[in-house]
């Protein structure tokens, strides 16, 4: 409840107002789409047609019986023309503070583990799109990226971004808001010598995959049959001395790392890259299972672009396309906040089970339309408990261990098959 009245307090205080609107005249006169109800019809998963989608949001705000046109679709498109897209991403630091000052947050071996990774969305077929994203394929795409706690769910920083900046730049932006004493897990796709130097620098770990061939000492650890081997690692190509410079690392520094071999059931191996040089507290064996858990971040991008609907805009601006965005983090990170308190109820509840249980996400999500309204304007405990209530008796199964082929050959269709889109 705590966290709920924070968020209110949050958008109606004037400084916080004044930092997000686009000018200082914007949400000054009395209107219906004040700052507050603005921001909370763009958290209500606006999905469908936005006309049906004000009438329904005014009829839960004023607590009506029947729904009737309070606000036309044209009067929101140009209020939201004057809301920073930043709100939501502020609004989500209170969030992550107060799960911080709460102390729910978890660790392995004394350390916050989190991931980065990236993707791509399609957006609507407008010029501005074109002209700000880029486009690929000759459609409009803009960059994802996420800093993520694998943990909790909890997406710490995100971006949207042109399609031309590359993962490894988004990396660049998430440095900033990595907690101290914690572990980021990366894939493949992101070693470089300039990131390995950054994380040195700000005294912050890593653990990410490399390449079998990324250069001639993992060869030849590869080609050694060790299992870990500790080596310094230096910035050999002109291409990754520049890169230092421009990251404002040392070109010519030496960076001590941690090498680890990895057997796959496929009877591959694959090799790990590590800034915890202590073997005694960190065994090479502790790896494989540290490592597989940074899938969290990439079953987190099927949650926001299936299940709520990312390329389902609300829009057909930058700004919109912004807003929705930021917008469905945070109401993903409040919905899973909500699942992750619940949890030691339903163990409780189910300890005699075969099988652990959890709150289905979707259905969790769906039991905040319009209910997350009301819980902001009217912040009430019994109206929280109710729908705790309902997020309790929607469950699924966890399974543990499941593995499934890709089926990456396959007509491209729109959608998962299996993943629901919520209400």
């Amino acid at each position: 409840m705590k966290i709920v009245q924070k968020i209110t307090s949050s958008l109606d205080c004037p400084a916080f107002i004044d930092t997000h609107r686009q000018h200082p005249q914007d949400f000054t006169r009395r209107r219906q789409l004040t700052f507050k109800n603005l921001v909370l019809f763009l958290l209500n998963q606006p999905r469908t047609a936005l006309q049906t989608e004000l009438d329904q949001f005014y009829r839960v705000l004023n607590q009506a019986s029947a729904e009737t046109q309070v606000v036309t679709a044209q009067a929101f498109s140009k209020a939201r023309s004057k809301l920073k897209p930043e709100v939501f991403e502020s609004l989500n630091q209170v969030l992550q503070h107060q799960i911080d000052s709460l102390g729910l947050r978890q660790t392995w071996c004394g350390l916050r583990v989190l991931a980065v990774d990236g993707s791509t969305v399609h957006l609507p077929l407008e010029p501005a799109m074109t002209r700000f994203f880029g486009s690929h394929s000759e459609f409009p795409v803009a960059r994802l990226s996420m800093l993520y706690d694998v943990t909790d769910g909890q997406t710490l920083h995100s971006l949207i971004v042109p399609f031309e900046v590359g993962e490894r730049d988004c990396t660049h932006l998430h440095l900033a808001h990595l907690p101290p004493d914690s572990l980021t897990l990366f894939d493949r796709g992101y070693p470089g010598h300039w990131l390995f130097a950054l994380f040195e620098q700000q005294r912050r770990h890593f653990l990410m995959r490399l390449p079998c061939g990324y250069n001639a000492q993992v060869k030849q650890f590869l080609q050694s049959g060790q299992v870990e081997d500790t080596l310094f690692f230096a910035a050999s190509h002109p291409e990754a001395r520049l890169f230092c410079t421009e990251a404002g690392v040392d070109p010519a520094g030496q960076v001590e790392l941690r090498l680890v071999r990895v057997e796959l059931a496929s009877g591959e191996s694959e090799v790990l890259l590590t800034s915890l040089l202590d073997r005694q507290a960190f065994p090479a064996e502790v790896f494989a299972d540290l490592y597989h858990r940074r899938w969290g971040i990439e079953t987190d991008y099927r949650r926001v672009k299936q299940t709520l609907s990312l390329d389902n805009f609300s829009g057909r601006s930058v700004v919109a396309v912004k807003q929705d965005f930021h917008a469905g983090q945070l109401l993903k990170n409040l919905g899973l906040l909500m699942n992750y308190l619940l949890q030691p109820v339903i163990e409780q509840r189910h300890k005699g089970r075969k099988l652990r249980w959890k709150v289905n996400f979707t259905q969790g999500v769906s039991r905040l339309k319009n209910t997350l309204v009301e819980l902001l304007v009217r912040p009430c405990a019994q109206g929280l408990a109710n729908v705790l209530a309902l997020m309790t008796n929607s469950l699924s199964a966890v399974r543990p261990g499941r593995s499934f082929p890709r089926k990456c050959k396959r007509p491209a269709s729109r959608g998962c098959e299996g993943a629901k889109p919520t209400r």
